[in-house]
């Protein structure tokens, strides 16, 4: 894991008072393998301790953490993002499972599952969108730059590239989601229209 920002504060701001990791034990009323664990990242100060040092170094609290919560949101971001996607990709995975086991499970339970597993899906894709917005991932491959920890790419599509792409990619997703639909139909289900 990332070395975090607090523990290269911790030093530095220790170092500018002239302090040894000992006088700075001394002074939290700590043991000076308390202050080398938290300098090393093998342990995290707790809330208290956090406001002892931004007390001693005249600084806010906010000051010390800033740029580990951060990162701490951004891991939580990503993983949440991970989740939902392979949470969205399960679901449709399901439905369409499902709606192939039409021929051999019971209709009423079979129907009820295909539309519970339908809502989830769509509530998880709305919050998976939410998600890329609040994030300011607007292309796929931002979203995967992003799960791999690369810079997004920052391009700016035009107005009319985007109506291109929206209306192709509706078209598409119709396309194929229609054929399936058609195949599990007649093929699977036997059902004619």
């Amino acid at each position: 894991m990332k070395r975090l920002e607090l523990q290269a504060s911790l030093i530095a701001h220790r170092k500018q008072q002239h302090w040894t990791q000992a006088d700075l034990a001394e002074r939290l009323f700590l043991s000076r393998q308390t202050i080398s664990n938290w300098e090393n990242g093998r342990t995290y100060p707790d809330i208290q301790s956090l406001i002892l040092l931004a007390h001693l170094y005249h600084v806010t609290v906010n000051e010390l953490v800033k740029e580990d919560l951060m990162t701490m949101q951004t891991q939580t971001n990503k993983y949440h993002l991970k989740l939902l996607v392979t949470a969205t990709i399960v679901c449709l995975i399901l439905v369409y499972g499902l709606f192939i086991g039409l021929r051999w499970l019971p209709m009423i339970p079979t129907v009820m599952a295909i539309a519970a597993l339908t809502t989830t899906g769509l509530f998880l894709a709305g919050y998976l969108i939410y998600l890329s917005q609040h994030l300011q991932l607007k292309t796929f491959r931002q979203i995967n730059a992003y799960l791999k920890h690369q810079p997004a790419p920052q391009a700016k599509p035009t107005r009319t590239h985007q109506i291109i792409v929206l209306t192709l990619s509706a078209l598409v997703g119709l396309i194929i989601g229609g054929g399936l639909t058609w195949w599990i139909a007649t093929t699977v289900l036997q059902w004619s229209f």
